[in-house]
């Protein structure tokens, strides 16, 4: 009679802990749709009222909405749209640059 009432609360025991482990999960999806839709509305209030959306990558001006262009090499690095020199600076920097290497395996020996 005894391991009928234990099987009986361990079932209860293990049902409780389930629907706890589902509900965490539901709070945790929840909370990230939250914070990706805080994220969204934030980035097109600041693209509505022209509030600064980054820093220059190379100057490190701050940039407004029309006053800046996306690196060439495809890092999404923001770049001054009005001072080519900013590009010209950052190109070399790019993490995403071409590169040429010299020094080659096969000619050293």
């Amino acid at each position: 009679m005894t391991s009928y009432v234990n099987e009986q609360v361990a079932a209860r025991i293990a049902a409780a802990k389930a629907k706890a482990q589902q509900q965490r999960e539901a709070r945790e999806e929840l909370a990230a749709a939250r914070a990706a839709g805080l994220r969204a509305r934030h980035r097109a209030k600041a693209k509505r009222f022209g509030i600064r959306l980054g820093f220059c990558a190379s100057c490190a001006r701050p940039l407004m909405r029309n006053t800046y262009f996306l690196c060439s090499n495809g890092c999404g690095a923001k770049v001054c749209r009005g001072h080519p020199r900013c590009a010209e600076q950052h190109n070399p920097q790019c993490p995403k640059r071409a590169t040429a290497y010299t020094d080659s395996p096969q000619e050293s020996g």
